[in-house]
């Protein structure tokens, strides 16, 4: 069984409690679609569909394919979503039919990244494009609290996220083409409980239904975990955090070094 599909039918059970479509993350997504109604749009890693079901509202017919039976069992419904159980590396769709494929915060799970990309390739149709949010943990702020309580974490996020400049150039040479960087700077108020999402909210990382929301934190033990959450609960308890961060939670915007890929199938 993938690796991934494990993990994820461990870390699913409450999936949708934290991690809900953002408004703004929709709407990058939808401006990136071809400017038609109706596209066909294939959602690759699409978890429990909560931006297929946001995408789908949009007047999009989505075929969303996901390897965990636990996410799939959690699956938000609507009329123009069609689910399909499979994984990137071989997808079970045909040849050139799809306007666009979206990889949303899916892709540093997928076991070979080039196979996977060579098969987005396949089954978009020529025109269409291939639309990645992901992140660089390495771009994002130097100065960060996440990166201090959560070392062990971090560090994992950096070599289980690829570098933005090997993804680009990967994608390159598959599409033979260019792909467009464009950062996404996350603000304050994020209804997707993501890695980096509360970086204005350090009281969040102590509860446990948002941690088991994210991937990054089953990757170390439990004792890990918890040694960190101590130390950040301490430190909010006796103010060291407010002394040492205060100025984030001023702050509108923060860098975490997500960003979003788009490449046309030429």
């Amino acid at each position: 069984m993938n690796v991934e599909k494990i993990r994820y039918n461990k870390i699913g059970l409450n999936y949708n409690k934290t991690r809900e479509a953002d408004k703004r993350i929709v709407k990058r997504i939808i401006n990136f679609l071809p400017k038609s109604d109706n596209n066909l749009i294939a959602d690759i890693g699409a978890g429990t569909g909560n931006y297929s079901f946001k995408i789908a509202e949009a007047n999009n017919v989505i075929h969303a394919l996901e390897p965990s039976e636990v996410m799939q069992n959690q699956k938000k419904i609507h009329k123009n979503i069609n689910w399909f159980s499979g994984f990137a590396e071989n997808i079970p769709f045909n040849d050139t039919t799809y306007d666009s494929v979206i990889c949303i915060l899916a892709f540093h799970h997928f076991s070979d990244l080039e196979k996977s990309i060579n098969e987005m390739y396949r089954i978009l149709r020529t025109g269409g494009n291939l639309i990645l949010f992901s992140a660089d943990p390495t771009r994002g702020e130097k100065d960060c609290w996440i990166k201090h309580y959560f070392q062990p974490f971090h560090q994992k996020a950096c070599k289980t996220l690829p570098d933005v400049n090997y993804v680009k150039d990967l994608i390159e040479n598959v599409f033979h083409n260019n792909a467009t960087i464009y950062d996404f700077v996350l603000p304050g108020d994020l209804k997707d409980g993501f890695f980096y999402s509360a970086w204005k909210y350090p009281e969040k990382y102590l509860s446990d239904e948002f941690r088991n929301g994210i991937s990054v934190f089953s990757l170390l033990s439990e004792e890990i975990v918890q040694e960190s959450v101590k130390k950040l609960k301490n430190d909010l308890e006796n103010g060291t955090w407010d002394d040492n961060y205060e100025q984030i939670r001023k702050l509108e915007k923060y860098n975490g070094g997500y960003y979003f890929l788009t490449i046309t199938k030429e």
